[in-house]
């Protein structure tokens, strides 16, 4: 039954790897057409056609963006199919991920706290992923809040002989409200909102790949979320 399962999973990550290929070479063809057009002849052109081909252009790289997450995706299932992880201190790549953060006009700082400085907090998986996967997660819960303030909290739970590192992202405050972070996580993260691509979907399938889990806070009206990893 397992290799059953392994078997089907392996085809579908094929058929997704498939599917990006079969989409990237008509729209990387499209997208160069609309270039060479910009390029050479917008100057030619009536203002209503030049407004229409700038709007395909700019719709042929959105297309060729997500042509490529699919093809991330593929590639992360491989790999996690192949279980290629290894030990990765997660609160230090959550920061590194908050430092690297574009500053945005109107938008509220974004800081990152530990509470567990002493523990290294090392979870089983890719650090690249990861890093990707968060990137994409606090990008996404920055961009929703606007111009409120985001705090990143990171501290170890100990549940029975399991420890988890978890990552609170919600009001400044946050890292002192870990009762009620432990206790939200019957509330469901809406993993398909809008706006982002797929940039979002694909970081929740990195986290669940490596045993992670992912909920909202009901702790404020804007956006709020925590995950948790297990310890290797």
């Amino acid at each position: 039954m397992g290799q059953a399962r392994m078997k089907s999973s392996q085809d579908d990550f094929q058929l997704l790897s498939l599917i990006a290929h079969e989409l990237r070479s008509p729209a990387a063809v499209a997208a160069g057409y609309l270039r060479l057009l910009l390029r050479d002849d917008v100057a030619h052109l009536p203002e209503r056609a030049r407004h229409m081909i700038e709007e395909a252009d700019r719709s042929c790289a959105r297309l060729l963006h997500l042509v490529r997450e699919v093809s991330d995706l593929a590639a992360l299932s491989s790999r996690v199919a192949s279980d290629s992880s290894s030990p990765v201190p997660v609160f230090s790549v959550c920061d590194e991920v908050v430092q690297q953060l574009p500053e945005s006009p109107g938008g509220g700082p974004t800081t990152f706290s530990c509470g567990s400085e002493e523990h290294p907090a090392l979870v089983r998986g890719d650090a690249e992923q990861l890093k990707r996967a968060l990137t994409a997660l606090v990008s996404a819960i920055v961009r929703e809040r606007g111009a409120a303030p985001l705090e990143v909290c990171g501290f170890i739970h100990q549940e029975g002989e399991a420890s988890q590192a978890v990552i609170a992202m919600g009001d400044p405050g946050i890292g002192l409200q870990r009762d009620e972070v432990l206790t939200s996580r019957e509330v469901s993260f809406d993993r398909w909102r809008g706006g982002t691509g797929l940039s979002v979907p694909i970081a929740c399938r990195i986290f669940d790949a490596y045993g992670g889990r992912i909920w909202s806070l009901p702790q404020s009206s804007r956006a709020a979320c925590a995950l948790s990893l297990p310890i290797a």
